[in-house]
């Protein structure tokens, strides 16, 4: 207890010289979309390496410097330090995705945690795109009011919002219905307990968010086994060790480039973000298709829709054989009903190949100047035959 007692002592006496002397450092944590496996975005996260105390995790000071109302120094470190960094990368010419940024409740107490960012990014001369807003699901506890009003204003003023940790109180329902969010964060403690219970709890999560108009991203994935079940269920994005761990931000970029992850483009991003929305995870028959004006390729078909291909796979691979040859009739036909989506109708077809009868409905759930994203619903209609 005694040495506990004297680190605190020592950590609250020597911030302002860590942050002078950049004894704090920011490193990043890859977010990956999980239906095209794109860096998407990144964390920030602090790390102390102390010349005395060597390497010190977050947890070591945080709390105590939210105790303390001390934390608003690191935010705003940590604000300086990520909005250099995407500065200087676009200066040479070198790839950036949009940083989140974490807020805590001391931060809205202390300093204006909008007019920090707005300053940083206007001495950089950065868009506010670039920079998402996390705020934690325990720092909704207090000040409802005043809080709600400061994610108003961060929405209005362009930056996206996301509650971090949720699930891991207990009024997580509550704040989707108090507050305005674009994008939750489920708590790591779904996947340390990789169980069933915890599967449908996030199934319905991510089907919840999604019928809200919420964006989901999954803390806290290890493995492929959890990758897969989050891609299926529809949560759009993942954080965790099954890609990286928290990296310094030259060792960031060149995992990224050594791993061969492809960053997402803005105009992508976009796309992606009306993707998001849809859900996958339903009792029909569902696919993915992007089309982009000549070619139709298979991006996602859900566990109903697989249960089909298996029943029939030389028809689903003639459907789509077929309908990628502009010179076949199928084709033909498949590349007026894509015209007729874009267009913002829906339309049904009857298919027949070898005795069997599909019927397909065909709508655009995602425009942009590179292609559209077409939602299939495909039903077995033989027996009406």
């Amino acid at each position: 207890m005694q040495e506990q007692e004297e680190l605190k002592q020592y950590l609250i006496n020597h911030l302002d010289e860590a942050i002078e002397r950049h004894y704090l450092q920011v490193y990043y944590q890859p977010v990956i979309r999980t239906l095209t496996g794109r860096l998407c975005s990144a964390e920030a996260l602090i790390r102390w390496i102390d010349p005395d105390k060597g390497m010190l995790s977050p947890g070591d000071f945080i709390p105590l410097f939210e105790e303390k109302n001390l934390s608003y120094k690191v935010d705003r470190y940590v604000i300086q330090e990520v909005t250099k960094l995407l500065r200087d990368r676009i200066e040479n010419g070198q790839t950036v995705v949009p940083v989140s940024i974490n807020f805590s409740r001391a931060d809205f107490q202390m300093m204006n945690p909008l007019e920090e960012l707005n300053q940083a990014i206007r001495k950089n001369h950065l868009r506010r795109s670039l920079i998402h807003v996390e705020i934690t699901e325990s720092a909704l506890a207090k000040d409802v009011e005043g809080l709600k009003n400061s994610i108003h204003d961060f929405r209005q003023a362009g930056y996206q919002v996301w509650m971090d940790d949720f699930g891991s109180g207990y009024s997580s329902l509550n704040y989707l219905k108090n507050f305005e969010f674009d994008e939750i964060k489920l708590d790591m403690i779904f996947m340390r307990n990789f169980d069933e219970a915890s599967k449908t709890i996030l199934k319905a999560c991510v089907r919840m968010a999604k019928a809200l108009g919420i964006h989901t991203l999954a803390e806290g994935v290890e493995n492929k086994e959890q990758l897969d079940f989050l891609r299926e269920i529809g949560c759009e994005r993942i954080q965790g060790f099954y890609y990286s761990r928290p990296l310094p931000s030259n060792d960031f970029f060149k995992m990224v480039a050594e791993k061969s992850i492809e960053a997402e483009e803005w105009e992508q991003s976009k796309f992606y973000q009306e993707v998001g929305l849809v859900d996958l995870a339903g009792d029909q028959p569902l696919g993915l298709l992007f089309d982009d004006g000549q070619k139709f390729k298979r991006i996602f078909v859900n566990a109903e829709f697989q249960k089909e291909i298996d029943r029939s796979p030389e028809i689903y691979e003639w459907l789509l054989q077929e309908g990628n040859d502009l010179k076949s009739s199928l084709g033909q036909k498949f590349r007026e009903l894509a015209e007729r989506a874009r267009q913002g109708e829906s339309s049904l077809a009857d298919i027949r190949q070898k005795g069997q009868f599909l019927r397909l409905q065909v709508d655009s759930v995602a425009k942009g100047d590179f292609g559209q994203m077409l939602q299939i619903n495909a039903w077995d209609i033989t027996a009406q035959f």
